[in-house]
């Protein structure tokens, strides 16, 4: 589904600037359906269901790379080549491969939104009770019963906010401040990395302060209408943007080992795993629907968002990457030369099969932290 409203993105756009497009398929290789609309499109799932596309007419194959050969002949055989992508403006092209994109953050929005809407959220305070000894927390003079205001001049609403907030900066000094008996009390806390599980048992890593949420914390529930729903969507859909590049920023900088990063190994895993545990769950079978709806709605949209992320990244083969060319050619007047445009699309498969070696890695050693 969430493959289909990626492609679905681009193919409307492209439909709205009267773009001739051969084929919409969900997976590569040989098709096993197709059907062939009034509009000229051939729609088919294909064999290996590990990806889509969108072909536009003069396409070179399923990354949208023009093909040099085929555009000549269709200036010498079509009087009116207007429908033809490669010949559009470029600001008409470069929404058409964005729209790809910001079709998986509005379904991400919408689906957090959904899930919101049913039941509402739950926000305890930030009040500290147990602290570990020789704890991060405790190093730094955090006390029972301090709440907990403010991380690096940011406000802190919750216990949820705050724990995000650590999560990704462990060994990272955070600016903290704490209310205790009406009294601000600014504290700088280094979070130390620990080896933890994720909702669903899998093994990883995360900042931890070293304290535990107090039993006399108050309890707030909202409630959301449609749109106040909507804008909880579209800020979570923000903030895993946000962590998402910082953890990618951490990876480079040398503060992560990468290893939280996975494919569809892991997707498959963890979507099974959730599965299981709801099924097992000792509650009535409405309940437990109810509980496997919701962790779908909140799993669909994290991968939604991570697939609109990823297909932004600057390398050729990508969205990204075909933008970054757009870019050159706004800039210079002139596309980049179908020579070097190749070789940055091999360069691009080069980049995209080492990455699916490491993510393929990653997730094997997540299946076996599930299963250990």
């Amino acid at each position: 589904m969430l493959i289909f409203i990626h492609e679905l993105g681009h193919y409307s756009v492209a439909r709205f600037f009267n773009i001739r497009v051969e084929r919409f398929s969900i997976g590569f290789g040989a098709p096993v359906w197709k059907r062939k609309a009034r509009s000229g499109t051939t729609w088919a799932v294909s064999r290996w269901p590990l990806g889509g596309y969108v072909k536009f007419a003069g396409d070179a194959g399923s990354a949208s790379n023009p093909d040099a050969a085929a555009l000549d002949r269709i200036r010498s055989e079509e009087d009116d080549v207007s429908d033809i992508f490669h010949f559009k403006p470029v600001w008409q092209r470069a929404l058409v491969v964005l729209a790809g994109p910001v079709a998986n953050f509005i379904l991400a929005a919408v689906l957090f939104a959904v899930a919101v809407l049913w039941v509402g959220t739950r926000h305890p305070e930030a009040l500290v009770g147990e602290v570990e000894a020789t704890s991060p927390a405790a190093l730094a003079g955090i006390q029972p019963g301090d709440r907990i205001v403010e991380m690096d001049g940011r406000p802190i609403d919750d216990w949820v906010s705050m724990a995000q907030h650590i999560q990704l900066r462990g060994n990272t000094p955070i600016k903290t401040v704490v209310e205790r008996d009406a009294d601000r009390i600014a504290l700088t806390v280094t979070p130390r990395m620990i080896e933890d599980e994720d909702f669903v048992g899998g093994r990883m890593t995360r900042g931890q302060f070293g304290i535990r949420l107090s039993s006399d914390a108050q309890m707030e529930t909202r409630r959301y209408n449609p749109v106040s729903a909507l804008a909880f969507g579209s800020d979570q859909v923000v903030n895993t943007l946000s962590a998402t590049g910082r953890y990618i920023g951490r990876i480079f900088s040398g503060r992560e080992d990468g290893k939280q990063l996975g494919s569809i190994l892991r997707i498959g895993a963890m979507t099974g795993k959730a599965t299981v545990d709801v099924a097992k769950a000792e509650v009535p079978a409405g309940e437990r629907v109810r509980n496997l709806l919701l962790v779908m709605l909140n799993l669909g949209a994290g991968i939604s968002v991570a697939l609109g992320f990823a297909n932004l990244l600057p390398i050729p083969m990508l969205d990204g990457g075909h933008l970054v060319f757009y870019g050159y050619e706004a800039l210079a007047g002139k596309p980049l030369s179908q020579k070097k445009q190749e070789i940055g699309f091999r360069f691009g498969m080069a980049i995209l099969l080492g990455l699916f070696v490491v993510l393929t890695i990653n997730d094997i050693g997540y299946i076996g932290s599930l299963l250990s």
